[in-house]
Formats: structure tokens, C-alpha cells, sequence
């Protein structure tokens, strides 16, 4: 499994100068892993967290899991190909309080601009975001293994602070809902899948 590495030293950057002037060393610190981990503030209630998009356009919330297919994900434009996922669980109410609480709660420690992203993306796990009419609204991908996610459309804009320690929170909330697939950290591949390379997910397109 790969992991997420955190720079603890500083780098040192090489700023040039015109007319050839001898080169000015610039010192620039980048935040250790512990600054960029999560800590958890109850700044947003419940209420006010369903107002944040899209929770205030979907009418059910799902978890679901599926099979890695490089840029091959079940969601297409605004519908789910439903015969390619392998676990579905629809949100209670007070699920979805847990889930918008671990989203809009948790902050960085320290705050920064820096943020740390893995080579490895191989998608196993979603959010699925439904409308009252049964249409995909939008969607968050994620792959665990890769502690990585990605938002479905450009209006998605964030999910709150992307601090250190969040995707291992929704891990332990996926497998707390009964989503075994793509969850288990021990099992880094299943059987039928295919081309193990990067794949970056298509956009929803936006009405």
C-alpha cells in the first residue's frame, strides 16, 4: 500500500536574479504532518451543513462500491450503472448528520495552502449525491488505499479542509455502514479488474 509522505524539512529554493547577480537563497517551510492532520471543532450543526452543496439538492445519499476500471467508473454523466456496483447503502438521516459532520468539521491543525497528493488512484468507493427525480446530482470518488478523493463536477468546489486523517475517517465510516469493498486496507487488488495506472474521473457535466 502506498502511502501519503510528508516533507519534515525545509526546502531551499533558488531565486534568480537579472544581469547575471549572484543567485539570492530563499528559505520556505513547509508545514510538517502533524500541522496538515485533522482536528476535529464543531464550528457547523447539523442543519447548517445540509444547506452546503450538494447535500441541499439531493434527496438520498448513497455509499456504494465497485470494481477499479481505469477512467471506466460507474457514474456516467448524471446516471449510476447500476449492474457495475457491488455494495449500495442508502443514508438514514442521522447517517448523513455523521457524514456532513466528518466532512465540515474537521479542520487543519495549522492552516495552510500546502496540499499533498498521491501518484496511486485506483477508486473503489463513492458518494453518490440523487435528486427527488432519480438523477445523479454529483459525486465524490474515492480510493482508500490511495488516502485520495476526487469531486464529480466543477461546482463541487471542496468538501471542507482536505487536513490529513480525514479519508481514513470516512473509511472507518464506510465499513461501519457494511462497505466491505475497496475498504479492507490488506486487499490491494480484486478479481476482474483492470489496468492499474492513474485514472483521473470525467466531470459531471453542469446544467
Amino acid at each position: 500500500m502506498k502511502h501519503v509522505l510528508f516533507l519534515l524539512l525545509s526546502i531551499t529554493l533558488l531565486a534568480p536574479t537579472a544581469f547575471g547577480q549572484k543567485r539570492k537563497r530563499e528559505t520556505v517551510d513547509v508545514p510538517s504532518a502533524s500541522d496538515i492532520g485533522c482536528i476535529y471543532k464543531p464550528m457547523y450543526s447539523p442543519s447548517n451543513r445540509l444547506h452546503f452543496y450538494p447535500f441541499d439538492v439531493a434527496d438520498s445519499i448513497k455509499l456504494v462500491s465497485f470494481r477499479h476500471h481505469v477512467q471506466n467508473y460507474p457514474m456516467k454523466g448524471h446516471t449510476v450503472v447500476k449492474d457495475s456496483l457491488i455494495e449500495t447503502v442508502v443514508l438514514k438521516k442521522n447517517e448523513v448528520d455523521l457524514l456532513t459532520d466528518i466532512l465540515f468539521n474537521n479542520f487543519y491543525k495549522t492552516k495552510t495552502k500546502v496540499r499533498v497528493i498521491t501518484q496511486c488512484y485506483e477508486p473503489r468507493n463513492a458518494i453518490l449525491f440523487i435528486d427527488k427525480k432519480g438523477i445523479l446530482r454529483d459525486y465524490i470518488l474515492i480510493c482508500f488505499h490511495c488516502d485520495r478523493y476526487d469531486l464529480g463536477s466543477n461546482q463541487l468546489k471542496d468538501i471542507g479542509d482536505e487536513c490529513y486523517g480525514k479519508t481514513e475517517k470516512l473509511r472507518t465510516f464506510f465499513k461501519e455502514k457494511g462497505l466491505l469493498f475497496g475498504t479492507d486496507m490488506s486487499v490491494n487488488s480484486y478479481p476482474g479488474e483492470t489496468n492499474k495506472d492513474p485514472g483521473i474521473p470525467s466531470a459531471l457535466e453542469n446544467n
